[in-house]
């Protein structure tokens, strides 16, 4: 392979115009999962965590966080009261829903993610690693061709006759499945850094968590021979999920074991946010043609059970 040849790989991997339909999905994805922190998890309780006298006040982050350095933060440019941070709250629950319908698309996901940074470092000690990545993969999600399909966005520029070709630059999207790829490099790499998960016991200790245990499962953390094989599992599948995971063949596989490893954990620990952020991203990796064929699928699927339905609905009419 010459090196002209791997320079066209790799413009083509960044370049080549790819259907949208795979990003749109992961807009309406994203959308939900932002909108239910909004709604569930901070709803009725935002001015705790973020108000004018939450529980981590302003001064106390601006002198144990940002160690003298400028910080991103919104809330600053309103008065400091209740109704301030309401009002960014609202913005935030609007923006995030907007995401889901596909309305303003590239400004709705502009608008989650400044409000998501603002409110990581108005308070840094309310966000996991789910939410930290939520806040790293919005930017990319504002600049692709996310309203193109499944959206308002696209219905109103198809009525003033500028509907969407269905292809676009895809590097935006790209650069989603890198930011998924660093993730599992990174955890990969501090796991094999360890003991425990070397010698197998790490998934036995971690199943030993009783605060955060969700669903009991004694028949797989009483059984020391399925731990150590999840610890393995979890070992290979994070290794393959950084580089194989590019490699068109394998693809599909690793995003079945890796989706297998997000629901078990999502099953036996209580994680908000944090699995389904990695499960939604990895509908990223689907090729466009592959979910368009699922679509049209279901669609005459769904085609024929109607059909099906009104037919049965038909009385037959009997003649003497």
């Amino acid at each position: 392979m010459t090196i002209g040849s791997l320079w066209n790989v790799w413009r083509k991997f960044w370049f080549e115009p790819t259907g949208t339909s795979t990003i749109a999905v992961y807009r309406i994805l994203y959308g939900i999962l932002v909108l239910q922190v909004a709604v569930v998890h901070l709803g009725g309780h935002f001015e705790e965590w973020y108000g004018a006298k939450s529980m981590v006040t302003l001064p106390t982050v601006v002198n144990h966080f940002w160690f003298n350095e400028p910080r991103f933060d919104l809330f600053l440019l309103f008065p400091q009261t209740d109704a301030s941070f309401l009002m960014v709250y609202a913005v935030f629950v609007l923006a995030a829903l907007c995401l889901c319908l596909g309305l303003f698309s590239k400004y709705s996901a502009l608008a989650v993610w400044l409000i998501l940074l603002s409110m990581h470092h108005q308070n840094p000690y309310n966000i996991n690693g789910g939410d930290a990545f939520l806040r790293s993969v919005a930017p990319f999600l504002a600049l692709s061709h996310c309203g193109d399909r499944f959206s308002l966005d696209a219905l109103i520029a198809r009525k003033r006759g500028r509907a969407p070709t269905g292809l676009a630059n895809p590097w935006a999207q790209r650069m989603i499945q890198v930011q998924i790829a660093l993730v599992y490099w990174q955890t990969f790499c501090c796991k094999v850094s360890g003991e425990q998960w070397l010698d197998g016991t790490a998934v036995y200790y971690a199943t030993r968590l009783d605060d955060m245990i969700r669903f009991p499962a004694p028949f797989i953390t009483d059984n020391m021979l399925i731990l150590k094989a999840l610890d393995y599992f979890t070992l290979v599948i994070e290794f393959l999920a950084w580089n194989a995971i590019f490699i068109k063949e394998f693809r599909y596989y690793i995003l079945a074991g890796l989706l297998f490893l997000h629901l078990g954990i999502d099953y036996l620990i209580n994680l908000p946010v944090f699995e389904w952020a990695f499960i939604f991203t990895l509908v990223t990796f689907v090729e466009p043609a592959d979910l368009d064929a699922v679509f049209l699928f279901l669609r005459e699927k769904l085609r024929v059970w109607r059909h099906g339905a009104a037919d049965k609905a038909v009385t037959p009419v009997i003649t003497s």
